[in-house]
């Protein structure tokens, strides 16, 4: 496979082309490698973006994020819950913001599924990957997402209807919040104390109820975005 030369001072390895390539292609391959989520464009800075509403119960709730609506203008129960960046409420800023998240819900819509999902996802590893549900997609317990060493490892769930999370997202192996995306052909719940991460991109709504915390966006294109009380929601 490998031949010797011999020059007047010492001798030189040869390795064939065809090795060569071999090395560079293994070197360049890994879980996840080729799968990439959307750009969110000017929507990447909202922990919040919803069509018609943003409200808070309180009495306390922390959005560590800018918050937009557009093109609804009606937001409650602030400055009970604070919000720490940027607040666009039916103006050009928002509507672009709109744009760029309906952009990037159809693109991650339009991936090619990879494995079907068939029941809860409580209780499962995920390696990277797109996977999809024609119907709506539960999350009771835990689902641990794999990275499998590669921290650009991309996670991409599509529902076809909804999404209802009472229990908590785990990542292992390098796994990203940032990396991981959740595509919802209607309304999104999280229910009361989950630990939800990922970037949450809703045709319709989504709520998040008490105690329960988000390391990750969630984005309605349509509907409103509700808070209840003690909420944690922060950017990637």
């Amino acid at each position: 496979m490998f031949g010797f030369r011999r020059s007047t001072s010492r001798l030189i390895l040869v390795i064939p082309f065809a090795m060569l390539l071999i090395v560079a292609c293994a070197s360049s391959t890994g879980p996840g490698t080729g799968l990439a989520g959307p750009s969110l464009g000017s929507a990447q800075t909202y922990g919040l973006l919803a069509g018609t509403a943003v409200s808070c119960v309180g009495p306390v709730g922390t959005i560590s994020a800018s918050v937009g609506i557009s093109p609804g203008s009606a937001i409650t129960g602030f400055p009970t819950c604070t919000i720490s960046g940027t607040q666009h409420f039916a103006d050009p800023t928002a509507a672009a913001a709109q744009g760029d998240l309906t952009t990037a819900y159809n693109a991650l819509a339009g991936k090619a599924c990879g494995t079907t999902i068939s029941a809860d996802l409580g209780g499962t590893t995920l390696a990277p990957g797109v996977y999809c549900s024609a119907s709506t997609v539960g999350l009771t317990g835990t689902v641990t997402l794999d990275g499998q060493g590669n921290s650009n490892a991309t996670f991409i769930i599509q529902s076809g209807s909804g999404l209802t999370v009472a229990g908590a997202v785990t990542l292992i192996g390098s796994a990203q919040a940032k990396n991981v995306w959740w595509q919802v052909g209607s309304s999104a719940t999280i229910a009361t104390g989950s630990g939800m991460k990922g970037n949450i991109l809703a045709l319709t709504s989504v709520t998040l109820n008490d105690n329960a915390t988000l390391l990750g966006r969630a984005l309605a294109r349509n509907g409103a975005v509700t808070l209840g009380s003690n909420n944690t929601i922060s950017l990637p």
